[in-house]
């Protein structure tokens, strides 16, 4: 019985699983892609994008190579908490931007509570 209990938890660990929660905020990234390399030349090998995220303004211990979109939606973020972006273009040589302007933002719920029901008056 204690082999077969070992082999369960050892089963169970190796699971893949996700965590959800009520509180999960999302933000959707839009910005303009560059028309010319740092140079003035034109860009004619974009690539794709990444962006750089985190909780303090200039650290963004965060990056995702979004590919060749101009938006994409990152989720999994905590309600409340306010994220500080930044945006690298990069070439098919591998040859990254500098960081885009800073951006930030919070999602903060902002959903009511259902109404009261089973509301009376009793008279006194």
């Amino acid at each position: 019985m204690k082999r077969y209990f070992q082999i369960l938890v050892i089963l169970f660990m190796l699971m893949p699983f996700t965590l959800t929660y009520a509180g999960e905020a999302s933000f959707t990234l839009a910005w303009d892609a560059p028309t010319t390399n740092a140079d003035g030349t034109p860009l004619t090998d974009l690539a794709g994008f990444k962006a750089y995220y985190g909780t303090v303004t200039g650290v963004y211990p965060n990056v995702i190579d979004v590919g060749n979109v101009t938006t994409f939606i990152i989720g999994g973020l905590i309600e409340g908490t306010t994220y500080f972006f930044v945006m690298t273009a990069y070439d098919t040589s591998g040859n990254e931007s500098i960081y885009s302007s800073e951006v930030s933002s919070i999602k903060i719920d902002t959903t009511p509570p259902a109404t009261c029901t089973g509301f009376t008056v009793i008279p006194n």
